[in-house]
This record gives structure tokens, sequence and C-alpha cells, in this order.
């Protein structure tokens, strides 16, 4: 009899769990055509794509608002079939048609819905619409929510090597996957409004010689593929992220290479210039930006670096470093304010010597002169000079009218120079009209302000010899050029 009893005990408990589960699937359905749903987008719209490559992924959620259950008959994308988005509701993926029936949605609850799409080439040189409504409907009543891309054509590179002299022009941008490779002989030109759209990972490697020869108006640009932005207060766009994509590799020893109105924006490394103590490539960098770097701005070993009227910035590392070789910086701004993380390296490193194991290896700085130029960012010191005294290996160094955050030093190596006050952390705020990036000021701008000591302080005679700035003003025209790349 106990055991009897025990069972009907068990048997009654199994029932009010079973009673209690059922209560909570079991809600009440509303038919009412009154009951609608909300979306927490009425436009899901993508940045610009490239087409044939399926975008990221883009979400927006569903709710029901309402005190009772309903019962999505259909959703589904106006363009059926022959649509080019894709959808995915609630964990179901539609089937033929692109239609799914019968979702339930509960009271006062929500679902999400995944969509991506991939666009066919239009035969346009110009980014393209490409849009469509997702259709939902329930109690007889069809609510939409519209899709909205634009889509690029592009011409593409997968792990690609010319086999001859190539000219790239401006009419469609070029899509870069895994590598472009310019092999030992073969010279590639950039002309003016080209771009270059390297996807994460993507290289060029250069063992011909590169010529990006862009106009302050159509630049020549090299980017990540990324339109979109992250998911943060400022919504960054990933175009001003540092390590989008790979590296610049000019590793031809007797390269001869020319940037001039050249943009390189969000590499990991931006160009790494490799050369040997008898044979040393040269790269003339020209009215030219590097910005926003994973690891070094430039990285040149036995390299003869020519830069003019230009600017690099915001690198994790070093925006410049000198390991051996020439240098010839003039009218150039060096500005290292990197925000995605730490950095200890200055803003310029100039080396003659590496120690590996124990062994000190030479790099003899022939000749490295910087003139009219600005060495600045967050740090204390943006300046180190690295010199083997013991070997007496060449550290052939000159700075003469150049403003530069660091110590005051005595050495020989400085002539005429601006330096600052090195333990003001606020110093910045007096050389560039904006050094952070935020939404009361916008985006970085490495530009003179109205007192900045930059200002009216470069050689007359130097300017002379580059008379117009990056933007295309005239240095002379007040008769006190300034330092740096702008002029005021």
């Amino acid at each position: 009899m106990k055991v009897k009893r025990h069972i009907i005990i068990f048997l009654f408990g199994l029932g009010v769990l079973f009673s209690s589960l059922t209560s909570c699937v079991d809600e009440t359905f509303t038919t009412d055509p009154s009951a609608k749903l909300s979306f927490s987008v009425d436009t899901l719209s993508f940045d610009t794509l490239f087409s044939t490559i399926p975008s990221r992924t883009a979400i927006f959620k569903v709710y029901n608002k309402n005190d009772k259950a309903l019962n999505i008959d259909m959703i589904r994308l106006s363009k059926g079939s022959d649509s080019y988005f894709r959808f995915n509701a609630d964990g179901r993926i539609p089937g033929e048609g692109s239609v799914l029936t019968d979702i339930i949605i509960r009271s006062n609850d929500s679902l999400y819905v995944f969509v991506e799409l991939t666009a066919h080439e239009s035969s346009e040189n110009m980014p393209v619409t490409v849009s469509e409504k997702m259709e939902f409907i329930t109690n007889g009543i069809n609510q939409e929510v519209q899709l909205r891309a634009y889509s690029q054509d592009a011409y593409i590179f997968n792990s690609h090597s010319l086999r001859r002299d190539t000219i790239l022009s401006g009419n469609k941008p070029f899509l870069v996957f895994g590598y472009l490779h310019v092999p030992e002989g073969v010279t590639l030109t950039l002309q003016a409004g080209t771009t270059l759209y390297f996807h994460s990972g993507a290289h060029l490697i250069v063992d011909g010689h590169l010529k990006a020869i862009g106009t302050h108006e159509q630049p020549v640009v090299l980017r990540g593929d990324r339109f979109d932005a992250m998911p943060d207060v400022l919504q960054t766009p990933y175009d001003f992220l540092p390590s989008q994509w790979g590296n610049i590799y000019l590793q031809n020893y007797n390269g001869n290479h020319l940037l001039k109105h050249t943009i390189i924006r969000g590499s990991d490394l931006g160009i790494l210039l490799i050369g040997a103590n008898r044979n040393k490539p040269t790269l003339t960098l020209e009215s030219s930006q590097i910005h926003s770097s994973g690891r070094y701005g430039i990285y040149s070993q036995n390299g003869n670096l020519r830069i003019f009227n230009s600017e690099i910035s915001n690198c994790a590392e070093s925006c410049l470093l000198l390991l051996g070789g020439t240098a010839q910086v003039t009218h150039s701004t060096i500005a290292n304010y990197y925000m995605w993380g730490s950095r200890s390296s200055a803003a310029v490193v100039i080396a003659n010597y590496v120690s590996q194991q124990g062994y000190l290896m030479s790099f003899p700085i022939e000749r490295a002169v910087f003139e009219n130029s600005i060495i600045y960012g967050s740090l204390f010191d943006e300046l180190l000079l690295q010199s083997d005294t013991i070997n007496n290996t060449q550290f052939n160094v000159l700075f003469s009218h150049c403003l530069i955050k660091s110590k005051e030093s005595k050495y020989p190596y400085f002539n005429q120079i601006l330096w600052s006050n090195a333990s003001n952390s606020n110093g910045a705020d007096t050389v560039f009209v904006n050094t952070r990036y935020s939404k009361e000021n916008g985006y970085y701008n490495f530009k003179l302000i109205d007192n900045s000591p930059a200002r009216n302080t470069a050689n007359y005679t130097v300017a002379q010899m580059f008379p117009i700035d990056y933007d295309g003003n005239n240095r002379l025209a007040d008769g006190n050029p300034d330092m740096g790349a702008y002029e005021y």
C-alpha cells in the first residue's frame, strides 16, 4: 500500500509539472488585424559592398508588443528567388522562393532577423543601389522593412602575380585578396584616381618597381575593403582603424619607387623598404599620407628614402624607422597620437645597429637629413637616436629648423631646433588642429592652429625648393613659411 501511495504522489507531481509546462507553451493567440508587429528599423542599410562578394551580416529585431501571441503567417522577400538578399528569422532558413511560414512570436517577446546579400555585377563604373522589401504578413496585414545597399563593381586580384608592366586606372576600383605581386623587372603604375581595396591580410608585394602618381584632386588610395563602422559609441569607420589589411613590401634591392599624392591608410605595416649595404632601393614619397598603421608607417632598412610634403601619422610603433641607408625628409609632418592601444616607440627612430643574441649587426646611416619638419606625438620623447659608438659605425644625421617633441639635446646633430616641453602632456594642443578622435572634434587634423610654434619658423631657402604644400598652398606667399607638410 505504501508503494502505491508513493506512485500516486509521483504521478500527481508529474501531472502538476506537465500542466505547468503546458500552460507556458499553450499561449492564447490573437487574430485581431490591429495587433501589429514592431521593428527595430524601418530600413536596414548596408554600406557600400563589392558585387559578387558576400556582404557582412546585418541584424534587426521584430517585436510583438501585444498581450497575446502572434502567428506570423509569412515572411518573404519581395523579389523571391530573384533576390540578391538572404535571411534567417528566428533561427529558420527560408525555403524555395525565399519564404518562411508560421513563425510564432509570443506576447511581449521578440525575434532576430539576420540578412546578407551578394549583388551581381552591374557593368557600371559608379556604385548602384540595390533595394528590396522584406514582407511580414500577420492576420492578413502586410508590414514591410526596406532593405538597401550600394553595390560597386571592381576588378579582383586573388593572389595574382603580374606578368608584364601594368597600368591601373581609376575607372573602377581594384579589390585584392591574398596578394598582388609585382615580379622582378615589372613596373606597376597606378594612375590618378586609382583605388586599391585590400581584404583582411592581403599584401602588395613588389619585387619590381611601384609608381603611384595621383593628384591632389584625384589621389591614389590604398586602403582596407570594409565600408562599415564599429559598434562603438563613436561609430568608428573600419577605414580609420589600423591592421585592416596587410603590408606593402618593397623588396627589390635595386627598386626605384615613386608615390606622389598617394594615401595609404589602415594597413598593418605601411611600407617595408628593404635593401642591402651595397644595393639600396629608392622610395620617393611626395605630397602623400601614411596613416593609422598597426605597426610602422615606414620601416626602411638600407634604403634611400626621400620624403617631401608628406604626413606619416598614428602608428602603433614608430611612424618612421630608419635602420641604415639614407633619408631626406623635408617639409613633412610626423605625428603619432595612436589611440588603439599602448605605444612605447618614438615617432621617429634612427639606428645604425641591431643587437641580436649578443651580436651587433651594423647598418651605417650614410646620411639622414630632416629639414623644416615636425616630429611630434603623445609621448614625452618622440625622437630616438641609437648610435653604435663602440664600432664607430657611420651615423651621419642632421636636423635643421624642425619642431621636435623631445628633451633638448646639445648634440651637433641639431641646428635651429624648436624643442617642446617634454613634460607637458598637453603640448599637442598648441601645435595641431585636432589630435583626438571624438564626436565633438571629429577626426584627426594635423594642420597647424593659429598660435602653433611651427608657424613662420621654417628655413626660407629650403622652402624655396618646395614652394607648394600638401594642399597646393604657396608657402612663400607671406614670406614666412611654416614647418611641416601644411602651410597655414
